[in-house]
């Protein structure tokens, strides 16, 4: 069987209504904004709404070209377009010019980004035993959280519990699931204001339990933290 090296439109399995992400520019640092995809014709255009920015439009011009991104799952299929019409009554939505050349790129698992977000970590064996953490990188498999104290030795288990906005719908989502520890190191930090120094024990954990919807939303906050970090 040979390798198929041509992306096609039919291969991002887009639906309508979910969330593309638009640049501006060909930038890396290029400012993100988001749109919904409301409808195209095969081969001739793509209909999406016209992202807005503090309740005003984003500065979007006809014959402009943008690039499009989608999160998928595991991969990010990434095309340029050509705006065609801004429509703005009786709805806002512009028309784009169907894309040509599509390419994608797979999320590997063991891929790490920085993240700086509060974690209720729980013990197997006590329920009413919750520490607050800070979860400091996360991965699609795994994630490092420092804590004041050891949450226990390599091997055991925890249920961790921390939210992440889904930019599909723009909400907050909470992922609850039971992790393993397969590193403890232990070192000296300061505090939040830095004015004393504590003890900071960093967890490596792997997930175990993470169901489908809520790793997609797992995979495309690790894939756009990539992009807003990359230089």
């Amino acid at each position: 069987m040979t390798k198929k090296n041509t992306i096609e439109f039919e291969d991002m399995n887009l639906q309508v209504g979910v969330r593309l992400q638009i640049l501006l520019n060909h930038s890396d640092n290029s400012v993100a904004h988001y749109s919904t995809l409301i409808g195209y014709v095969a081969g001739e255009y793509l209909l999406l709404t016209i992202p807005q920015d503090s309740r005003a439009m984003v500065g979007l011009q006809q014959s402009m070209t943008v690039v499009i991104r989608v999160f998928t799952g595991v991969s990010v299929f990434t095309f340029e377009s050509r705006i065609e019409a801004l429509v703005q009554t009786p709805r806002a939505f512009m028309l784009l010019a169907f894309p040509v050349a599509i390419q994608k790129v797979g999320l590997r698992k063991a891929v790490r980004v920085k993240a700086n977000l509060p974690v209720r970590v729980k013990s197997p064996v006590d329920a009413e035993d919750v520490t607050t953490a800070t979860l400091s990188d996360i991965s699609l498999s795994g994630a490092l959280i420092s804590t004041s104290k050891p949450l226990g030795t390599m091997g055991d288990m925890v249920s961790i519990e921390f939210s992440l906005t889904d930019q599909t719908v723009d909400q907050l989502v909470t992922i609850t699931t039971t992790a393993s520890i397969r590193s403890l190191q232990q070192s000296a930090g300061s505090t939040a204001d830095g004015a004393t120094f504590q003890t900071v024990y960093s967890h490596g954990i792997n997930f175990h339990d993470i169901d489908a919807a809520k790793q997609v939303v797992l995979q495309n906050f690790v894939y756009e933290t990539l992009l807003v970090h990359r230089s």
